[in-house]
């Protein structure tokens, strides 16, 4: 329990984010998605059910205040936490297994948030597809390793109990 209620605070400051500050600081639509990069981290750092609780309960909250879907970002995150946890069990170094898992987890968010944007008729863009998409995936993979340092040290200091 004292494990949920520390990522309260960094589920908060992720929401915060991607909300109200990333999408004013990237006007190309490039966007990443800091509550995806916490849910893989909680994935990779304490147990699998963190980041499914992130996940939802971040994606449908972000749904809330940006998209007009809801639970669009919920369902790409969840597919992304599910994807990151097969990358769990592998038997690699733990630094890399996070940093392969979390882009392919990331992409794989990012493609069902693509081609639902498709579905309802969005004009299918390469360009942009590159130029916005590819961007937002390496800044996420990459936001993914210190958060997961930074659950892991409050673990290890006996604030986070498994």
């Amino acid at each position: 329990m004292k494990r949920r209620l520390l990522l309260i605070p960094f589920l908060i400051l992720a929401i915060f984010l991607d909300c109200f500050v990333f999408p004013s600081l990237f006007r190309s639509g490039m966007r990443p998605l800091f509550v995806l990069s916490l849910a893989l981290a909680a994935t990779f750092a304490t147990k699998v059910q963190d980041g499914i609780l992130i996940a939802i309960l971040g994606g449908l909250l972000t749904d809330l205040f940006v998209n007009p879907y809801v639970g669009l970002s919920a369902a790409a995150y969840l597919i992304a936490v599910c994807i990151a946890y097969g990358f769990t069990k592998k038997h690699e170094s733990a630094r890399l297994r996070a940093l392969f898992g979390s882009f392919t987890a990331a992409v794989a968010a990012e493609t069902v948030i693509f081609v639902f944007s498709l579905l309802i008729g969005a004009r299918f863009d390469a360009y942009r597809l590159l130029r916005a998409t590819l961007p937002s995936v390496i800044l996420e993979t990459l936001c993914v390793l210190p958060l997961r340092s930074a659950l892991r040290a409050k673990e290890k200091d006996g604030s986070i109990h498994r």
